[in-house]
């Protein structure tokens, strides 16, 4: 029998009422027993606020403006008498659901399926042109009155982006792996969900074939990895020690893409896996010629190239080329260079657990490799395609040479690459290490850090609407962002101004459910954005809950700046961690305390 919306919406208000990660997953895998096949991947987005994988979309597309006009029209055909419109109402209460299950208090519901409303609105994703926000606002106002005012609460937060569950993917794959048994299951299912970043197409697999299902995935085009990050660490001898000989590539400071060919239709993914596919025909139609009707997956940083010079632009002139609009005439100005890197898939088989040197050979028999000149200076591919640029590294000290040579090429560091590692999918491990210039001192280390609120402008910062923003690292245990600090440094006033705007789209009436913070900032935001900071180090403190434990004090940032405004293309659980905030204020303490024994001509 097919599920209603009003029991889905009870399983969403439990889930509201829960902050635990461990209870929300027991309540979510509980409710999974209950839907049917068809249920279950619907069901899954719903929780993570959207119509399909993020991958490809799946927003409703309707404002605050169109929701509050649906709103309206329902309490008028309905006709409700409201001693206020749904507009002051709002205002009063600050939160869309909550005011739409106040102006529809006292209505039943005809008890709609579940399916039936999640094809409603995906239909009203769908519908664009002339004539289409009127057909969105009546569609829209007709669900309102068949449905009871509990389920108006969720479908209104739903429809303007703001469900607030506070259920991050880690929480989903636990709710998966209870449903199906208990920890045991989870490794397959974090794997799966590794291989095609469908949470949605796993709960259906499992309910389908169960665990033996998830575990025959493999990379589909179509369906983006879920890409490799990097360890940290120092210095060229800290790596050797960690990984002995290796190979060791440049880092660029570009777009990581990763391309999908499959036949003749190509996609291109960013580092978060939004589809990014018509930003960059240049790189589409490369792909279209040297694959023509094979299937790949691979991996490479696309940079901006300048002709005139033969060298790449900054990441701030490439990050230009990021746009919906006008992108044959960008392109046109800033041309791409992509450097592939790895390669996971092609003709059928899987490269994923193929030893990295051996994926590094078939790379260059596909792609042309890196050309040097006499000087040893790095020279971009005569095409749109080129390697990576790659030494093998039998001495610390070749590491570190090769470090100083990337830094003089205006290039932000290098990353280490263990020679027998396989391309492990969604994960951090030392089979790839990264060693940037800021890493060469723990007490200058940059973080990727996610936004969780802003302040009012005071003094001079008034006529901005914002004075400082107040920042989260992720605490992937919790499923949590936690406080580190709160900055107002680092940008110009019109980049404050930028910044003030943009976050102004995605504020939010009380704090999130995946936010951990005794701070409260006088606006809470959607945690999406990631900013990269600067500090002069960590220290313990009180206030903060970033690595706070059974009653010890957090860690905050002293005097920390923004060394850039947020990067669309770094998806918040992949900002910095606690474990990793933990072991640079480890290294600290052990600089700190090398400083202070060492002798006063050492000190100079």
């Amino acid at each position: 029998m097919a599920i209603s919306i009003d029991r889905v919406c009870d399983c969403l208000q439990i889930l509201d009422s829960l902050t635990g990660r461990i209870e929300m997953a027991q309540a979510m895998g509980t409710f999974l027993l209950e839907l049917d096949t068809l249920e279950r991947a619907p069901f899954v987005y719903l929780v993570q606020g959207q119509l399909a994988p993020p991958f490809r979309g799946g927003e409703t597309g309707m404002s605050t403006r169109l929701v509050l006009r649906a709103i309206g029209l329902a309490v008028d055909e309905a006709g409700i008498s409201l001693a206020v419109p749904p507009e002051k109402r709002l205002e009063e209460i600050g939160d869309m659901g909550n005011m739409a299950e106040d102006v529809l208090a006292g209505r039943r519901g005809n008890s709609l399926s579940f399916l039936d409303v999640f094809r409603t609105l995906e239909n009203l994703a769908l519908r664009g042109g002339v004539g289409s926000q009127e057909e969105k606002v009546r569609t829209l106002a007709n669900l309102f009155l068949k449905l009871s005012p509990l389920s108006s609460r969720f479908v209104a937060r739903f429809v303007v982006g703001k469900l607030r569950l506070g259920v991050g993917d880690a929480t989903i794959i636990d709710a998966l792996a209870y449903w199906q048994g208990g920890k045991s299951a989870k490794d397959p299912i974090e794997n799966g969900y590794n291989l095609c970043s469908d949470l949605g197409r796993i709960a259906t697999i499992l309910g389908e074939e169960g665990l033996d299902g998830v575990r025959k995935l493999r990379p589909s085009p179509g369906y983006p990895i879920r890409m490799a990050l990097c360890e940290r660490l120092s210095s060229g001898e800290e790596i050797f020690d960690k990984i002995g000989a290796c190979a060791v590539e440049s880092k660029y400071d570009g777009f990581r893409c990763q391309i999908h060919s499959d036949g003749n239709r190509v996609q291109l993914f960013s580092r978060n896996l939004e589809e990014t596919t018509p930003m960059f025909p240049e790189i589409v139609e490369a792909t279209r010629t040297l694959f023509g009707g094979r299937t790949a997956i691979f991996e490479g940083e696309a940079l901006g190239y300048n002709p005139e010079t033969g060298g790449y632009h900054p990441f701030q002139v490439t990050i230009t080329r990021k746009r919906k609009h006008n992108v044959k005439e960008k392109s046109d100005e800033i041309p791409l260079k992509m450097l592939v890197f790895d390669l996971m898939y092609l003709d059928g088989e899987s490269w994923l657990d193929t030893p990295f040197l051996d994926r590094r050979r078939k790379i260059e028999s596909l792609f042309p490799t890196h050309t040097f000149s006499v000087d040893e200076e790095e020279t971009a591919p005569a095409g749109v395609f080129g390697t990576s640029r790659l030494i093998v590294a039998e001495h610390p000290s070749t590491i570190d040479h090769f470090f100083d040579e990337v830094l003089e090429e205006g290039f932000e560091g290098i990353i280490a690459k263990r020679m027998t590692g396989t391309y492990t999918a969604g994960s951090r491990n030392f089979n790839w290490i990264k060693l940037k210039r800021s890493y060469k001192n723990a007490l200058s280390d940059t973080l990727d850090l996610v936004i969780i609120g802003f302040y009012r402008g005071k003094g001079q910062r008034t006529k901005l609407g914002i004075g400082a923003i107040l920042t989260a690292a992720y605490d992937k245990e919790q499923d949590r962002f936690v406080s580190i600090a709160r900055i107002g440094s680092g940008l110009t006033e019109n980049q404050w101004i930028s910044l003030r705007a943009m976050l102004e789209e995605s504020v939010l009436s009380g704090k999130p459910h995946s936010v951990l913070s005794d701070i409260a900032p006088d606006y809470w935001v959607e945690p999406k954005f990631v900013i990269r900071v600067r500090a002069d180090d960590i220290t313990r403190s009180p206030q903060h809950t970033c690595g706070r434990r059974n009653g010890t004090e957090g860690y905050a940032l002293r005097f920390p700046r923004i060394t850039e405004e947020p990067r669309a293309d770094k998806n918040p659980f992949d900002a910095t961690t606690v474990p990793e905030i933990e072991d640079i204020y480890r290294k600290q303490k052990i600089l700190l305390a090398r400083h202070r024994s060492a002798s006063p001509r050492e000190k100079k």
